[in-house]
């Protein structure tokens, strides 16, 4: 008979959550997650973590944020006026890089200042810092130095671990083989797998179904 798959959560190490969702460590995002437990002992002091939309770069970065006091600002805030007061707390997180009309010139900047006062830079962006398309040759000096870690797509592990997390949260009761079934169709991201299982939850309830895989297939095929 198949186990319930919410007895099977994969023994994965578990970041805690820190009033954000749990965040599974797998080979898919391990090397990241030492990036960022490596602070303060960066061997650079600006750090730039690339990964696709919803790989854990925002978890991360709150992670970090937590750790550091960091504040937090957008590309489009970043402005050379205003780098003194964003590097108040000497740590300072830039999300979705490299963003529409940088002020590549204030990045540049800012990066100095930040080396110049011994502070910390946390940059992410689903492309790492040497596919942006940047014009000035010492911004892109500065970030060719910089630290680097990437988060790929999630593996199996993570998928699986993803789904189950899911279910959970909703108090679902569904087999390990529905999730195998699942993990073998569907698209491979963090985001197709929360969309799928939101969708699975709210047909079932609309129809008041249970979730088997003939339902779930049904689904995936629509």
């Amino acid at each position: 008979m198949a186990k319930n798959a919410n007895q099977l959560l994969l023994d994965l190490p578990l970041r805690p959550a820190l009033g954000r969702e749990d965040f599974f460590v797998t080979t898919a995002n391990h090397q990241a997650v030492n990036a960022i437990d490596k602070w303060p002992d960066w061997p650079n002091p600006v750090l730039v973590l690339s990964g696709p939309s919803g790989s854990g770069k925002s978890h991360l970065g709150q992670v970090w944020r937590m750790a550091t006091g960091a504040a937090k600002a957008s590309p489009q805030q970043l402005n050379i006026d205003d780098l003194p007061t964003l590097m108040e707390k000497g740590a300072l997180l830039v999300e979705d890089l490299p963003g529409p009309n940088l002020d590549e010139t204030a990045l540049f900047h800012l990066i100095n200042l930040v080396r110049e006062h011994k502070g910390f830079l946390l940059l992410t962006s689903k492309q790492p810092a040497a596919s942006w398309k940047i014009s000035l040759p010492d911004l892109s000096s500065r970030l060719a130095v910089a630290g680097s870690a990437r988060l790929n797509e999630p593996d199996d592990d993570l998928l699986r671990a993803i789904i189950i997390k899911q279910f959970s949260d909703r108090q679902l009761s569904v087999t390990e083989d529905t999730v195998s079934f699942m993990l073998a169709r569907m698209e491979r991201s963090a985001q197709a797998a929360c969309a799928l299982v939101d969708k699975i939850d709210t047909l079932a309830m609309q129809q008041k179904a249970n979730i088997t895989k003939r339902f779930v297939s049904g689904i995936l095929n629509a």
